[in-house]
């Protein structure tokens, strides 16, 4: 992949990501979720950015963790040799990130394009309990670098892990930790089993991060029993595997303002730790790369899972939507397409039998005929008219289509009251109504009408006239069906002639046998006829769903995820993170095996 676009796809992930992130931050009951996605945004820009565009493997990262009050900035302290990180018992004092580097250290690690997202660096020092979204570094004298873990690492001393609903310290201490090639743990004898902060833990150690738990401020003696503790209390139950525990007891003052020369027998072993987890540093970074690419892509369904009511809430709402149009499909079909005769195939009907009649010399026949029936038509034209009774007159179509329209969007409109405080898209939805949602709505009827219109303008009268011109485009096939009635109607009469013999009752059986076979004639014609008629509704009624009902239903269901709303954003977000994340795996994998060579 060219480097112009894994830069584009980096970028382009990672503002999906911080979206999505944003998105169930203000949902309330998803905090823990946005940390999650915080989390994951970040190491895409802090860690496998870096890595894709080239950037050196030093300094590696090491980031001081933990609740607050527990004793980060004294371990800050340990690994950069000096005592400037401000040690205070104050819980939450360190309330942004400061970075501790060498004093002729490169600092080209912090120009990659969205490092630290939307923390900005300080130009000038400031105390570390400034709450904003910046980032300090601090030089050290050289000297610190005989004594400490520089100008190998840079030690970053970060705010307090309290709470999820904490967006500013929490989605800071984010941002580093997802930049850390090793996290330092801290956790205190009174609050190492707080909440907030073992799941910090869980979710750092998920994503591949090499951790080093240090547990501050007990008694010396104590020391052995509450290892012991938290690695049965809280390691074993976060699924950590093995990770080294080290034990710093309480402190002196003069241990805290040296700890180089006053603490080393806590100090070394620390020191120690991190170093065989940072050499060398060019597979410490690719370990960083590689397990930050793997949390991406086995991470997806449970970072995607914020949004989860979300999409439950989208997808009822398309199916109550799709329930309507059934309804609207179905009320076109039981009021008016049920009760429309189509006269056209009547006269269709007429015609085709008018067809069958023999041409030419034959035409006398047919007249013949045509007068043995006449008794039998008038008395039949009679009873008709006596026993059939009034048929309703049916509705026309467009009242019927502008009702089931105001019952669908009816419906849809209680439904949307009815749920809007289960779920903001039910709430949005019901915003619409108030507003001019109706409105568009039969905006886009009368649009689909009007195609409707233009698409079923000659489909009943052709399918009508193709009744009867597909015979007279096949006279073989016509000739054979007029000689096929001729000769039913020869069969009638001369059968009624064989059995009575030739008398005066003939007058009447003749006659008879004429009009019952061209009443069997009729039906057979009618059965036809009306087998094309009822196709012709089906075909009416697809193309109705198709340029009324159909475009509508669809244009109602994406309503919520339309016009630049949320929901709009919150599809596109969920389109293409999938495919960022799998293309960014792939983009790593090639460049892990080219960087191994």
């Amino acid at each position: 992949m060219e480097q112009a676009s894994v830069r584009n796809l980096t970028s382009q992930l990672a503002e999906d990501m911080g979206w999505l992130e944003d998105h169930c931050r203000r949902q309330g009951d998803h905090t823990s979720q946005a940390g999650e996605l915080r989390l994951a945004e970040a190491l895409v820009r802090n860690t496998i950015g870096p890595f894709l565009d080239h950037q050196p493997p030093e300094p590696l990262h090491v980031a001081v963790v933990g609740g607050a009050g527990v004793g980060k900035s004294t371990v800050a302290n340990m690994l950069s040799g000096t005592s400037a990180a401000e040690a205070n018992p104050q819980a939450g004092f360190t309330r942004h990130p400061v970075a501790y580097t060498s004093a002729n250290g490169p600092l080209s690690w912090s120009a990659h394009a969205g490092f630290l997202g939307p923390l900005q660096r300080l130009s000038e020092p400031s105390p570390a309990n400034l709450d904003a979204d910046v980032y300090q570094v601090r030089r050290l004298p050289a000297e610190a670098e005989t004594f400490s873990l520089l100008p190998r690492f840079v030690v970053w001393d970060c705010p307090d892990m309290t709470t999820w609903a904490s967006s500013g310290y929490v989605f800071r201490l984010l941002e580093v930790a997802a930049l850390a090639d090793v996290i330092v743990y801290v956790a205190s004898d009174e609050r190492y089993n707080d909440e907030a902060p073992t799941q910090f833990l869980q979710m750092l150690l998920q994503a591949g991060k090499p951790v080093v738990c240090c547990l501050m401020k007990m008694r010396e003696e104590n020391a052995p029993a509450i290892l012991d503790h938290f690695q049965k209390e809280v390691l074993s139950k976060v699924g950590a595997g093995t990770v080294p525990c080290l034990a710093i007891p309480h402190l002196t003052a003069e241990q805290l303002a040296d700890p180089v020369r006053s603490a080393g027998k806590y100090r070394i072993p620390l020191l120690n730790q991190i170093t065989v987890l940072g050499e060398p540093p060019e597979a410490a970074r690719r370990r960083s790369v590689r397990w930050a690419a793997n949390y991406l892509q086995t991470a997806q369904d449970r970072l995607l899972g914020a949004v989860r009511r979300d999409l439950a809430a989208l997808h009822e709402w398309r199916r109550v939507v799709l329930i309507g149009q059934v309804e609207f499909d179905s009320r076109y079909r039981r009021e008016y397409l049920a009760s429309e005769k189509f006269e056209r195939f009547d006269e269709a009907l007429v015609r085709l039998i008018d067809l069958l009649d023999l041409p030419g010399v034959g035409r006398m026949l047919s007249n013949a005929l045509w007068a043995l029936r006449t008794p039998y038509r008038l008395l039949k034209g009679w009873a008709v008219k006596a026993l059939r009774r009034p048929e309703a007159p049916g509705l026309p179509e467009r009242p019927v289509l502008e009702q089931a329209l105001a019952g669908w969007l009816d419906s849809l409109r209680k439904e949307a009251v009815r749920r809007a405080g289960s779920h903001p898209v039910w709430a949005y939805v019901e915003d619409g109504f108030n507003r001019d949602l109706g409105d568009l709505a039969r905006q886009r009827f009368e649009d689909g009408l009007r195609n409707f219109r233009l698409s079923q303008a000659d489909e009943i009268d052709r399918t009508a006239r193709a009744i009867y011109e597909e015979l007279e485009k096949s006279p073989a096939r016509l000739n054979t069906l007029r000689g096929a009635k001729f000769g039913l109607d020869l069969a009638g009469i001369a059968g009624s002639v064989v059995a009575g013999g030739i008398n005066w009752h003939d007058f009447i059986l003749v006659p008879l046998a004429a009009s019952m076979t061209h009443q069997l004639i009729e039906w057979l014609g009618k059965g036809y006829v009306d087998s094309q008629r009822e196709g012709a509704r089906n075909r009416q009624q697809n193309l109705e769903t198709k340029h009324v009902s159909g475009p509508l239903a669809e244009w109602l269901a994406q309503w919520p995820a339309t016009g630049g709303s949320a929901y709009e954003r919150l599809n596109l977000a969920l389109r293409r993170i999938p495919s960022g994340i799998r293309q960014l795996n792939e983009a790593v994998t090639q460049a892990l095996e080219l960087n191994s060579h």
